[in-house]
């Protein structure tokens, strides 16, 4: 119904149809362009919600400005001092600057700082091998901590976020001290523990 409206979207160069929304499971981002009306989406939506018998929890939408400082700047101002903004809904969350959202794992915003999207994921992370660092296995079997966890706690959030360098730093450090157990220095080094089986690394 969405695709289908009078709504115009993101014209975006390079593709056939205007962007207008993307859906996973339970989760709807709809693009509204600076001419399109919220009250022409919240009719849409009461319409799809009557048909459905299902009903969208507004307190859980939030709303990300796009354009230029000055324009992003009056849509929050106003919208967080007198709680409207055109047709947009009430009592919806309305991103500032540097403000993550997040949308299907990534966090998306204007301004925001990529080392702090990667904050929880970091912090679980350190929990995980705290509670694996107690236990007593070998060199291998800490391999494969560091592949199930270190890879692939990460492996989802680099794809779309983008894994900043000090990040990266960071879980080298984490790698290296679980790795090695907490040694100051590691008997081998981590160029050749990170090298290919046929070169004789993990």
């Amino acid at each position: 119904m969405i695709r289908k409206s009078d709504l115009s979207g993101f014209n975006i160069p390079g593709t056939i149809e205007a962007l207008k929304a993307t859906l996973f499971a339970d989760d709807t981002t709809v693009y509204l362009s600076e001419e399109d009306d919220f009250g022409v989406l919240q009719d849409i939506l009461d319409t799809w919600c009557s048909a459905a018998k299902a009903r969208f929890n507004i307190s859980k939408t939030e709303i990300i400005p796009i354009g230029e400082v000055t324009y992003r700047t009056e849509v929050i101002t106003t919208y967080r001092s007198t709680g409207t903004w055109k047709n947009f809904p009430q009592n919806a969350r309305m991103a500032g600057e540097g403000e993550p959202v997040r949308i299907l794992g990534a966090f998306i915003g204007n301004g925001v700082r990529q080392c702090e999207a990667w904050s929880p994921t970091l912090a679980k992370l350190d929990s995980v091998l705290e509670r694996w660092q107690k236990g007593i296995s070998t060199l291998e079997g800490r391999r494969h901590v560091v592949q199930m966890f270190i890879g692939g706690m990460t492996q989802f959030l680099t794809d779309v976020q983008s894994m900043p360098p000090q990040v990266c730093k960071r879980l080298e450090k984490v790698l290296r001290k679980y790795l090695w157990n907490d040694r100051i220095i590691p008997p081998v080094s981590m160029e050749y523990a990170c090298a290919s089986f046929e070169h004789g690394g993990l």
